[in-house]
């Protein structure tokens, strides 16, 4: 009867407000599952403190650290993760998995490149690596360059280097998790599949197209072209090119690993229907090269045993 008289107001300002917090904490811990989320971040706990304080009879100078010690420190109902510069909360309770605490680190975050590939069933490798998307604001994005007003010695030049790589990662669990400042898409393709925030398979075969080191390499993008060729629509990924208006032509990269990987006539029509006004590359920084002259572009010697190509 002490405590329910207590949690009516009775002695109330006897407690500190920890003791009144561990009065409350079963109304806490629901308030913070009623949110939906494996993973918190501070705003939504301050959130939470914020429209309940009154209703929990708390001194209107509890702060967001104090609260947040109680559920961390005092009563040990979250757990802290500190990673990539900001800290995130998880229910001590429950498990969270490293993709589902990556694409809380950041707003409108998705899987990408090899981690898409993975989630759609495309590959049997086993991946220690996560791979997020997020993409730069709309301001910040300049229009491409129509590829037919490219100068073919600047595509050598670009494609003679090695690939950029983000360098921006972080570690959590023996996992790597790589952080990819995208072009500006408007999320072009991006699904949410069972709670996964994702590229479906059409922009997916693009993205390890265009990036095929953040896929494994172009032996493991051709493995992934192989499995999807029965489960994609080469009309939408027509679309998706068309709006994504990249300055290198890689519907030709496109069209030959759907040729290598067996694709339908029709499928390599589509992909045809482009202009091809460049030669083009498979890939980076390959100084031993085949050319196929139906995508006028270069691939790397012995890559397929393919003929007429």
């Amino acid at each position: 009867m002490y405590s329910k008289d207590l949690k009516k107001g009775a002695f109330m300002g006897r407690l500190n407000r920890y003791q009144i917090m561990e009065l409350y904490q079963e109304d806490i811990i629901s308030a913070l599952k009623k949110l939906g989320k494996k993973v918190l971040n501070f705003a939504e706990i301050n959130g939470i403190l914020f429209t309940h304080e009154r209703e929990w009879r708390l001194p209107k100078t509890t702060t967001p650290k104090e609260f947040i010690f109680f559920l961390v420190v005092k009563k040990r109902i979250l757990k802290e993760i500190e990673i990539a510069e900001t800290t995130r909360y998880i229910f001590r309770n429950q498990k969270v998995s490293p993709t589902e605490l990556a694409l809380s680190l950041y707003p409108r975050v998705y899987l990408s490149h090899y981690s898409a590939v993975y989630f759609h069933d495309l590959t049997n490798e086993n991946l220690k690596s996560i791979y997020i998307n997020k993409e730069q604001s709309q301001k910040r994005y300049t229009s491409n360059t129509p590829s037919g007003d490219l100068a073919q010695k600047d595509i050598d030049a670009a494609f003679s280097k090695p690939m950029r790589k983000t360098n921006n990662f972080f570690e959590y669990e023996g996992q790597r998790i790589y952080l990819i400042n995208g072009r500006n898409t408007n999320n072009l393709g991006v699904k949410t599949i069972n709670e996964i925030t994702v590229t479906d398979l059409e922009r997916t075969l693009i993205d390890i197209a265009v990036r095929p080191d953040y896929c494994g390499g172009v032996y493991e993008v051709l493995s992934v072209y192989e499995r999807a060729k029965s489960k994609i629509s080469a009309n939408k990924m027509r679309m998706y090119l068309k709006n994504l208006d990249y300055t290198y032509p890689y519907h030709q990269t496109i069209g030959f690993y759907m040729e290598c990987a067996g694709f339908s006539d029709t499928a390599l029509k589509i992909m045809s229907s482009f202009p091809m006004k460049n030669d083009f590359y498979l890939t980076y920084n390959v100084f031993e090269l085949e050319y196929s002259e139906r995508w006028r572009l270069y691939y790397p010697k012995n890559f397929t045993n393919l003929k007429n190509l």
